[in-house]
């Protein structure tokens, strides 16, 4: 049941509809995969910053960086987020859009000379506030499809070990049945619903929230040459989704019933009415998981000649404890023929499944290195990040509780995950003493081993010193992201049917406005 060319929404291995729970391999990569918070300067510069100093930024980029103050500071950027979907399912294009407003980044540097004139000369602190995730986005989309049903996943899932409690509620939906194994050789469950025809399939998902990361840096300039810098940061985020996947069929014929189980209840004159009908399907999953955790950064910036930054970031993992609370239940209405407005004969609603769970998890350890080279009247920067996403991890929160299922989703992760290089280059021309024009491009790695996915974000941005202490920057960033993903997963195997899967183009352009002063 290995898919190979989609994103999965469930890891059916390990998750059973009657104890089920949000911690799945694509979640792990949600809450590891984070921007580095930056002020519209940084941003403009796309986020190249590893070997910059000087910029509040650099409390939750390369903390080394906050050597290079020679005055207090503080700043704070607010920021729009508008996000755009263009997804491709069986042959239809669909388009959404969800914009968002907020505050990025709010800190401040305190400027402490030593009054030295060699060695150190200064050990500055700093305090900020940064999202370093913003979650919100809409997408949907719909298409007719011929080939399978989402009931082949609901009947995957009544076939699976644990799932007692779901299995005998759906059957009772009047939409799944049992092989007759004298029969057909088979065990577990199929479908009544008509799974070689049209069905016309619509998938909605809503996201909420964000994921934030307040500092506190230190760092220190040794003569001018070398600065040393370390943070501490306490993570904290909330994560909201709501799914909705709706289907309408017809179910199939009772020869075709008796083909697979000719004992079937469905046959019996009192019940066939449930053939050859029209039917609705609403399949429905809401999550919230909350979080909180903490994590260093190390940082050096070293000077080989006065034009010239090299530059070291070391972050450790965030150690994140979650709670996680689920609520899940489908629906089925069936009807006589395909007329919208009659009246169900007959409404099925599932149990009502709900679930909560606290547990751990820990993201990759970064390695960022960077080179900036100064100009006259400018500077080019650039930075390699490497991640091994492959070393996520979930466990435990108690001894109390231990949920066995970890050791298969860690397993999973190790072989659906590797490790990627994330790649940022900046720009920055001074006009004049009063305005700076800046522009950057991001390439961020596969984290994938068998999945394509494309990841790029280009940037530009203005500076504009308002007076001797005042100053405002500008930056305009735009991301595309184009992944596939499972509407829903089948065993393929036992089906000998594919995953239907849609094809989706995200898109995401940030403004930002930083307004700073110096004192």
């Amino acid at each position: 049941m290995k898919l190979k060319y989609s994103i999965p929404f469930l890891c059916l291995s390990v998750i059973t509809y009657a104890d089920l729970q949000a911690q799945t391999i694509d979640d792990a990569l949600i809450f590891s995969r984070e921007d580095v918070g930056a002020s519209a300067r940084i941003k403009g510069l796309g986020n190249a910053q590893t070997a910059l100093g000087g910029d509040i930024s650099s409390i939750n980029g390369n903390p080394a960086g906050l050597g290079f103050f020679g005055r207090s500071d503080i700043s704070i950027t607010f920021n729009y987020l508008q996000n755009n979907n263009k997804v491709g399912y069986f042959g239809t294009n669909t388009t959404t859009n969800k914009g968002n407003f907020g505050v990025d980044q709010a800190g401040v540097v305190f400027y402490l000379p030593t009054r030295s004139n060699s060695g150190w000369q200064n050990f500055n602190m700093g305090l900020s506030y940064n999202k370093t995730q913003n979650f919100n986005n809409f997408r949907s989309y719909e298409g007719v499809n011929d080939n399978s049903t989402i009931v082949h996943t609901l009947t995957d899932m009544m076939s699976m070990a644990g799932n007692e409690t779901f299995r005998n509620d759906f059957y009772d939906s009047f939409i799944v049945e049992e092989y007759d194994y004298a029969v057909t050789g088979k065990e577990g469950y199929f479908p009544v619903a008509v799974e070689n025809d049209n069905k016309s399939q619509y998938n909605e998902h809503r996201m909420l929230g964000n994921r934030s990361r307040t500092a506190i840096s230190f760092g220190a300039n040794y003569n001018n040459k070398f600065y040393i810098g370390a943070s501490m940061g306490l993570t904290s985020f909330k994560y909201e989704k709501n799914t909705q996947f709706i289907e309408n069929g017809w179910t199939k014929t009772a020869p075709e019933i008796a083909q697979d189980n000719p004992g079937s209840d469905l046959l019996d004159p009192s019940n066939n009415r449930y053939l050859e009908a029209s039917y609705e399907m609403f399949d429905n999953f809401s999550q919230v998981t909350e979080g909180s955790g903490v994590d260093m950064k190390l940082g050096m910036i070293f000077k080989p000649a006065v034009d010239w930054n090299v530059g070291l970031t070391i972050n450790t993992p965030t150690w994140t404890t979650i709670k996680d609370d689920t609520y899940a239940y489908t629906d089925v209405h069936f009807y006589e023929d395909a007329n919208p407005d009659t009246s169900p004969f007959d409404t099925y609603e599932s149990k009502e499944y709900e679930s909560g769970m606290d547990y751990n998890m820990t993201t990759p350890w970064k390695f960022a290195v960077g080179v900036a080279k100064f100009f006259n009247r400018g500077l080019l920067t650039a930075d390699v990040e490497f991640i091994d996403y492959s070393t996520m991890k979930y466990s435990n929160a108690s001894s109390s509780y231990a949920y066995s299922g970890f050791a298969d989703i860690n397993s999973d992760i190790k072989d659906i995950y590797t490790s990627a290089l994330n790649f940022r280059i900046g720009g920055e021309v001074l006009l004049n003493n009063a305005l700076s024009a800046r522009a950057g491009f991001n390439y961020f790695g596969n984290p994938y081993k068998d999945v394509d996915d494309k990841n790029l974000s280009g940037s530009l941005g203005l500076g504009v010193k308002l007076n001797h202490s005042l100053y405002l920057d500008m930056a305009v960033n735009h991301q595309v992201n184009s992944y596939k993903e499972a509407a829903y997963i089948v065993d393929e195997a036992f089906w000998d049917l594919p995953s239907p899967v849609a094809n989706i183009d995200h898109k995401r352009t940030n403004f930002a406005l930083t307004l700073g002063a110096k004192f």
